[in-house]
């Protein structure tokens, strides 16, 4: 079946409504609203269930498509119908009217549509009971009720249980395979697993190097929300997402190609990755983009005493990203080439420079930044820095930053509806460049690269010409008096690696010189890399598109005040290892600032190499772009204002019932 029959484009969304139907008034900072609150109750949701970014992008989506179609239903001034080209909206005039004219009763619609949606979309998560513990305390919360006895009594309640089974259902068939457990209809690794529970030895390089292989936990895989999967070999999660209905992306516009006799639509194709062997027109070959890595990972020491400004001064202000590589990268300090900001533009006042040992910069971005704080996945890590974001005492909840401030829950609808079907699309472009390019992670590049030797002295010991480049203070070779040799006296003249020894709480912390393959990045033993091939790197898509949206939403592209924060309290943060050894704050100036800083951690944990996340950016520009466009379109579509300034009815007043007249009397080309 094409996507295309799925894409969630409204197709007709007519409310009939007065001039007047979007004059908000202003709402004090912090007020409660229900759409906030069960947002982040399906964050929780995420939390408690496994790291599947591209699946909790599409739960996201439908989630927030729901909740705005409830929000527009009370900015109607008359009962009218609500449909998209894929979801048959329920009818229910009664419980339209009742939360067009009652907070709460659009409070119980909300709830209900709420714990229906998480209900139906993770009660199979492996954390269900926090999960519905969650559920039923949040209902109370919006209700002062539960669902069984609500659903016996509020229509409204009943109308939003259907609207969230509406949804669910309207989206089955749009090429994820739900109910299927989201498994992969057509891909099948080329690699053998790669053990992760042996050091590695050398004697086993993979087949096939520029091609993703998966891992091997020995049945014990933790992913990175702590779940225990009690799998051997976790597969490639999502190889096939490009065949997802998407929200604002155009299928005829993907390029489809065949690969292992599978077809991959993909979108926003940014071209295959650079592979080993292949000339590169710069310095970024297969070898050095992943020796890249590796030289970073050694940022992450402490030991080494560096320290840097990691304050808006100094980082960020990244105005156009490079189509070279080359360009952006601080190979040997790392980082970027962001100037940072001269000045705060909201106070005028210069941004105070904080020196943070690199070591604890990096190590906390690696985490940070891998799943959210509290492990709600990229795309919903940028919901809770809008909502964040939100909470601002400088946040004015004006829709672009114009006109007047919006009522909090129809600001956020907006907001969530935008970002959410913005996150899906960079799900869906995202992966359908790592299901079809099936492109190989850092441990196994490295591993194999050392497995062949060295490829810089063409006369030295181990050469070989896939081998690493030898680079100082990473990759070099064991030479007399190496003390090294004081206990393996056969690793003369073979390559060593200065890397991070695994965390494990002998070594806690720890770098140092080791022999053999046993390269792994900055992350949990039990997790080691996510289950999907690297390029183009998920988290620069996600976050470079969210940037784009955030700064549209708010109408600016700096944080509330010029500035965001993030406070990271001393040995009270890292889950990997103990630290960071003194306290600091993340800050970022602008929302790109952030993206920027996101798709730069994935390098620093050893997730990804340059060449993953240049062209992530990029893609997540042009989501961004498609997505926003999109949203407007559909904004213009949803409202018609009709004028009544007369008593039609004759009943006395100017309202509703004068518009129904109206629309009786010359029907819907009424103008």
């Amino acid at each position: 079946m094409q996507s295309a029959n799925y894409t969630s484009t409204f197709r007709r969304i007519t409310l009939m409504a007065f001039s007047v139907l979007i004059a908000f008034g202003s709402h004090a900072q912090a007020e409660e609203s229900v759409v906030r609150d069960w947002n982040e109750v399906m964050l929780n949701a995420i939390r408690n269930d496994l790291a599947r970014p591209n699946v909790h992008a599409r739960n996201l989506h439908h989630f927030s498509e729901g909740i705005y179609l409830l929000q527009l239903s009370t900015e109607a001034a008359v009962v009218a119908e609500i449909a998209s080209e894929v979801v048959t909206w329920p009818e229910n005039a009664e419980a339209l009217f009742a939360i067009q004219n009652d907070e709460a009763n659009f409070n119980d619609a909300v709830a209900a549509f709420g714990y229906r949606f998480v209900q139906l979309r993770y009660s199979q998560s492996p954390g269900w009971g926090f999960t519905l513990s969650d559920l039923v305390a949040a209902f109370i919360a919006s209700t002062g009720s539960t669902p069984n006895i609500l659903l016996n009594s509020s229509p409204a309640a009943v109308w939003g249980w259907a609207c969230a089974e509406a949804i669910d259902e309207a989206y089955q068939m749009d090429g994820a395979n739900q109910e299927n457990n989201y498994e992969n209809t057509c891909y099948e690794p080329v690699n053998e697993p790669l053990d992760v529970t042996e050091a590695a030895t050398c004697s086993n390089p993979v087949e096939f190097p520029n091609r993703w292989q998966p891992l091997s936990f020995g049945g014990s895989f933790v992913d990175q929300s702590g779940n225990q999967t009690f799998e051997d070999v976790i597969p490639f999660s999502g190889a096939n997402w490009g065949n997802v209905a998407p929200f604002a992306l155009d299928p005829t516009e993907a390029t489809y190609a065949e690969r292992d006799g599978c077809m991959y639509p993909v979108y926003l194709d940014p071209g295959p990755p650079v592979l080993l062997g292949e000339s590169s027109d710069n310095q970024y070959d297969w070898q050095a983009g992943f020796a890249h890595v590796a030289v970073w990972q050694n940022h992450l020491d402490v030991s080494d005493g560096i320290s840097i400004d990691i304050s808006p001064g100094a980082c960020g202000n990244i105005n156009a990203y490079p189509s070279n590589p080359d360009y952006l990268y601080g190979i040997q300090e790392g980082g970027d080439f962001g100037t940072g900001h001269s000045l705060n533009p909201i106070t005028g006042a210069p941004y105070p420079p904080q020196s943070v040992l690199r070591g604890d910069y990096t190590r906390v971005l690696a985490e940070f930044w891998a799943d959210g704080p509290e492990s709600e996945t990229p795309p919903g890590h940028w919901f809770t820095i809008l909502n964040d974001v939100t909470d601002y005492p400088e946040f004015d909840w004006k829709w672009e930053g114009k006109g007047e401030p919006m009522d909090p829950n129809a600001y956020l609808a907006r907001a969530y509806r935008l970002l959410g079907g913005t996150m899906h699309d960079a799900a869906i472009a995202a992966w359908s460049v790592k299901g079809y390019y099936d492109f190989v992670r850092p441990i196994t590049a490295i591993q194999y690269m050392l497995s062949k030797g060295q490829s810089t002295l063409t006369e030295g010991p181990s050469y070989d010409p896939n081998g690493v480049p030898l680079i100082e203070g990473v990759f070099e070779l064991v030479a007399e008096g190496d003390p090294i040799l004081d206990f393996e006296p056969q690793a003369l003249g073979t390559v060593k690696t200065h890397r991070w020894l695994a965390g494990t709480s002998e070594t806690d912390g720890a770098f140092g010189w080791t022999t053999g393959c046993a390269w792994q990045p900055f992350q949990m033993p039990t997790f080691v890399t996510p289950p999907f091939a690297g390029y183009v790197s998920g988290h620069s898509t996600f976050s470079r598109a969210a940037a784009d949206v955030l700064s549209f939403a708010t109408g600016s592209r700096y944080f509330p005040g010029g500035v965001g924060i993030f406070e990271v309290e001393a040995n009270n943060f890292l889950a990997f290892e103990s630290g960071p050894l003194e306290s600091f704050e993340l800050q970022w100036a602008t929302y790109q600032d952030a993206a920027d800083q996101c798709a730069l951690s994935r390098i620093w944990g050893g997730i990804h190499p340059p060449m993953d996340d240049i062209r992530g950016r990029n893609i997540g520009v042009q989501v961004a772009e498609g997505s926003i466009a999109h949203f407007q379109e559909e904004m213009e579509a949803l409202f018609i204002p009709i004028l009544c300034p007369e008593d039609i009815d004759g009943n006395g007043n100017v309202g509703t019932s004068d518009l129904l007249a109206l629309l009786s009397k010359y029907g819907e080309d009424c103008d």
